[in-house]
């Protein structure tokens, strides 16, 4: 299955922060694997404990040399654009060009309250800021004077390695398809189902058109909860924390999950394949000491598989 992307999230640490050195063993040992990305949960309130990615970017990317990383996804409506285009520029220039930005309009809003954005301003505000994250990484001597942000004659060095950094769009209501379709470069949608990633993906392809663009199938990918394990209790025990904090009843978030053997796992991605998806994010949701193990999976049982 030519094209086909597997990387790895962290984050909803439902069972405690790992020691730092845990999180750069991790990461390298991902990346030695051959996972294609690294991918960190983005919470500035405490739910569970929790840090802030920037700096946890920063530590990975000492830590490796490939593998590249981005937010999962980042609230961008609760900081101003400016401070956010130089730290992901800071952080691709650091990581040689790694950085991807994947941004939504805040699935927590505790967030947005906690950082004095109105919640009925956070579309609009995630869409003004886009624009600029772009013109910032492009241009020098930008003057902007929106609704929400208005400055003069500002400049950020050094750019991105490469251009501008591609902005992924996280969520999958109607509102977010359309501004995907009209502002991002890529979608990236978490508790789907292979039915529903499909359905919606002919949905975005045809805002684009409505919109004048080309919606590219393979620039989307989907962020899936993920435990190994071949005792269908032990899964039920691990997995109950994190089904407990979703929005969902828990048979649907089950439904979700990829959670299983090896071989039931393969066969959930294939689903997600054989509905048009070529970008995976696999999140262990178990405890630190478990999540080694798991990445050796990955590399070991799933890759081989797809990649």
């Amino acid at each position: 299955m030519n094209g086909i992307k597997i990387g790895i999230g962290f984050g909803h640490w439902q069972y405690g922060l790992p020691e730092p050195e845990a999180l750069c063993t991790w990461a390298e040992r991902a990346e030695a694997v051959g996972l294609d990305s690294i991918w960190l949960s983005d919470h500035i309130v405490t739910r569970n404990p929790n840090l802030d990615i920037a700096c946890l970017f920063a530590m990975i990317a000492a830590r490796t040399r490939r593998v590249k990383m981005g937010p999962s996804v980042l609230t961008l409506p609760a900081r101003h654009p400016i401070q956010v285009a130089k730290t992901y520029a800071t952080l691709d220039y650091i990581s040689r060009g790694r950085m991807i930005m994947a941004v939504g309009s805040g699935g927590d809003l505790r967030d947005l309250i906690a950082c004095g954005v109105p919640v009925k301003e956070r579309g609009a505000r995630l869409e003004e800021g886009i624009v600029i994250l772009r013109k910032l990484w492009s241009e020098s001597h930008v003057t902007h004077h929106g609704r929400f942000y208005s400055f003069e004659d500002v400049t950020i060095e050094p750019k991105p390695h490469d251009g501008p950094l591609d902005i992924w769009i996280g969520g999958k209501s109607d509102a977010i398809l359309k501004r995907t379709a009209r502002l991002g470069d890529g979608w990236f949608p978490a508790l789907t189902s292979p039915e529903e990633f499909k359905r919606d993906m002919e949905r975005l392809i045809a805002f684009g058109q409505e919109y004048g663009r080309t919606m590219n199938p393979r620039e989307a990918g989907v962020l899936l909860f993920t435990y190994l394990t071949d005792d269908r209790e032990r899964a039920r025990q691990v997995m109950a924390p994190f089904v407990r904090a979703l929005p969902m009843a828990p048979e649907e978030v089950e439904a979700r999950f990829v959670v299983g053997t090896a071989a039931q796992c393969v066969e959930k991605i294939r689903r997600f394949v054989e509905a048009g998806c070529a970008k995976f994010v696999l999140r262990p949701s178990c405890p630190p000491a478990e999540v080694p193990a798991q990445i050796e999976r990955y590399g070991r049982e799933i890759l081989p598989r797809f990649c």
